[in-house]
């Protein structure tokens, strides 16, 4: 999307990317001798997912990491320099982590430098990310390459990164579900119809009047509703397709009885409690599976094979 020289020594790209644009900003720091100007990082959209990689020349040791947890890692140097802690600061400034500090990998794939007489081996290259997407750098795969050919007393390092987001929910009218097993029950069933008959009652006056069709609508769904919150009562959801209300409402019980067990009447009702829910649960199983197959006999000798199957 667009490259930026800044420096001789700095220079950013803006890749186009899903669901985030990416912004990467490449500098190279050079000795401490030179007066480092700060790097800027107003002008990068916020929403962009940040990477600040580069060779610094700072040296982050084990001394830097119980005073910077979350900034970098315990596998880096031994000990920090003046430009290492410098880097630390403006990584928690910008809330930045060193991402190749983090993997507990051996000191040959930590290394990003070597001297040139080839005695000296430091970790002075890293590569930043915003500690937002901690969870999108794969930390094993995070790490320098010795053995790239690079031309350089630089190691190639390379990080590996999988963006992961947090689905969303859109909030939308919660639907009310309604328990109509209960109306299998004849009494149940009789006493729903008895009620929001004497409700529809009021429709037809309604209708008689003229009232307008959203009133009417709005009645219907209000009788509607209020009928089956009053008799039937919401809908209890389970994961055993045997579990009855009333094993739940003991399940209720057990646990306010669970928070009473700090005396001997206490541990006793909650084991009979808990007796009693055992026993049901065995007992509505079994009956749950004499009804599916009488189901399945009953459809056997309509010759449904569909609903047999």
């Amino acid at each position: 999307m667009g490259c930026r020289p800044i420096s001789s020594r700095l220079i950013t790209i803006r890749l186009r990317a899903t669901p985030f644009n990416i912004t990467i900003i490449q500098a190279y720091a050079p000795t401490s001798d030179y007066d480092v100007d700060d790097v800027v990082l107003d002008q990068t959209p916020k929403k962009d997912i940040l990477v600040v990689q580069g060779d610094w020349n700072a040296k982050i040791g084990e001394d830097a990491y119980e005073n910077w947890i979350g900034i970098c890692g315990r596998y880096c140097n031994t000990k920090s320099n003046e430009r290492g802690l410098r880097l630390l600061e403006f990584a928690s400034y910008n809330d930045l982590m060193l991402a190749n500090t983090f993997g507990p990998h051996k000191a040959s794939r930590r290394a990003t430098w070597q001297s040139p007489n080839g005695k000296y081996h430091n970790q002075i290259d890293y590569t930043m990310k915003r500690k937002r997407f901690r969870s999108s750098v794969n930390i094993a795969k995070t790490r320098s390459f010795p053995g790239a050919d690079t031309g350089s007393d630089h190691e190639l390092v390379m990080m590996t990164f999988k963006l992961h987001l947090k689905r969303v929910k859109k909030l939308g009218h919660a639907r009310i579900t309604f328990d109509l097993e209960k109306l299998k029950d004849p009494e149940v069933a009789e006493a729903f119809h008895a009620m929001i008959g004497g409700k529809f009652a009021a429709l037809t006056i309604l209708d008689a009047d003229g009232t307008d069709m959203d009133t009417l609508i709005n009645t219907f769904n209000t009788a509607v509703t209020n009928t089956a919150s009053e008799i039937l009562g919401k809908h209890r959801s389970v994961k055993k397709p045997w579990v009855t209300a009333d094993l739940l409402d003991l399940c209720v019980k057990r646990r306010e009885l669970k928070k009473k067990k700090k005396d001997a009447e206490g541990v006793r009702q909650y084991r009979a409690a808990n007796q009693e829910i055992k026993k049901g649960m065995k007992k509505a199983k079994m009956i749950w599976i004499e009804e599916q197959c009488q189901d399945i006999e009953d459809s056997l000798k309509k010759n449904n094979s569909k609903k047999t199957y």
